[in-house]
């Protein structure tokens, strides 16, 4: 796989990408609220050789993180077919884990003809919150955390890891495959390291999954095919994933388009970087 710079107005995005084999479909992969395409190279390595494969740092993430606004869910979600034309690829396979799969669900919603099929992981669908509580609180308790990584400071590489060792959602779940993953969201600030993000750009695309009407209940409103992964736990390993199985249940008796599955023992987190990996890469390849 090689990266890719995509030309917009007034700067560039970047895509990981790996042409399609002869006759083989591609799959365009999206990541979380804070994450980076490479967030999905372990489910990325338990694909067949054959099928394209596009990986997009979102605006403001990863190797996108100098990408100019807007940082909107529609806008991205328009830069995926943007991204899926620079490329040669006229319809795919689109997946995206937690903040991406709402941005997928708007690739459904916007550009219909190009999805061949809808792949959402515990994302996509409305957060359960109180509608008297305020706004910013609700983001706070839904994202703080990742928020919050965003402003910490590294002295090392190793450091930002025993970060993620420690972390509650993978402590008992570590495995250095996931060292990959997880060490290109790594920038320098000055003499130390931070993760390379746009905390703009992160706010805005919180605010939006969370508290937004228009966008966050994409994954209900889909009129393409579509199947929803929901998992056990949560990003802190706490019971119940971003998603609640009563609301994925909901929406799928209610869209006979959406499909959903279930994976226990699975947290939020281990969906895509560990014990879910192969399920995940199973759902991509089905027919």
């Amino acid at each position: 796989m090689q990266d890719v710079p995509i030309p917009v107005e007034g700067g560039e995005f970047n895509v990981w990408h790996r042409a399609a084999g002869s006759g083989e479909s591609t799959i365009v992969l999206v990541h979380g609220l804070s994450g980076t395409s490479r967030w999905w190279v372990r489910v990325v390595d338990r694909l067949p050789p054959g099928p394209g494969l596009i990986a997009l740092d979102l605006r403001g993430r990863g190797g996108s993180v100098s990408a100019p606004p807007p940082f909107d869910l529609a806008t991205m979600a328009d830069d995926i077919a943007l991204a899926m034309s620079h490329l040669g690829v006229d319809r795919a396979v689109v997946s995206g884990y937690s903040m991406g799969a709402w941005i997928a669900a708007l690739v459904g919603q916007r550009h219909p003809e190009r999805v061949e099929r809808l792949i959402l992981l515990d994302g996509g669908l409305p957060i359960p919150f109180d509608p008297a509580a305020d706004p910013d609180d609700v983001i706070d308790a839904v994202v703080g955390p990742s928020l919050a990584r965003l402003d910490m400071e590294f002295e090392t590489r190793e450091a930002f890891l025993d970060y993620w060792r420690a972390h509650p959602a993978l402590e008992r779940h570590w495995e250095d495959g996931m060292i990959a993953a997880l060490d290109y969201e790594l920038g320098p600030a000055g003499r130390h390291f931070k993760v390379s993000a746009n905390r703009e750009a992160i706010r805005v695309s919180a605010r939006q999954i969370t508290v937004d009407p228009a966008t966050n209940a994409a994954a209900a409103r889909t009129g393409v095919r579509t199947h929803l992964i929901v998992v056990e736990r949560g990003t802190a390993d706490q019971p119940g994933g971003m998603i609640p199985v009563a609301v994925a249940e909901e929406a799928a008796a209610g869209n006979p388009l959406l499909t959903m599955e279930y994976l226990p023992g699975v947290n939020h987190y281990t969906l895509v970087l560990g014990s879910g990996v192969q399920a995940v890469a199973s759902a991509l390849t089905r027919r």
